[in-house]
């Protein structure tokens, strides 16, 4: 199967199309994958009702946002890249409070 994968990519590059960015494809599944995440562990608090569990559905929330917002940059050009990355920053901060929150919060 990995082959078939590197005979595409050969392929899509002798026709002279354009190779996908790998780390822009990961960081997006990436997102796509935290977006999953915090369905699931929002009816896994709606089954048991732990207050962590909100925390931890806050963070795979905030994890899909991060992955998502550069991406916006192309709807909102007139936001500055510095803006973007302070905001990537303060919500990667706030996702390590969220998981710690979670971890530590007694019943």
């Amino acid at each position: 199967m990995l082959q078939s994968i590197f005979l595409a990519l050969d392929n899509l590059r002798e026709v002279g199309g354009e190779m996908p960015d790998l780390p822009e494809s990961l960081d997006l599944a990436t997102g796509i994958f935290a977006a999953i995440l915090l369905v699931m562990s929002l009816f896994a608090y709606k089954r048991t009702k732990l207050k962590r569990l909100v925390f931890v559905s806050a963070a795979f929330g905030l994890y899909a946002f991060r992955a998502i917002l550069p991406r916006l940059e192309i709807l909102l050009p007139s936001t500055e890249a510095t803006t973007v990355e302070v905001i990537l920053s303060s919500i990667g901060f706030v996702i390590l409070a969220l998981f710690f929150v979670a971890i530590v919060r007694k019943r």
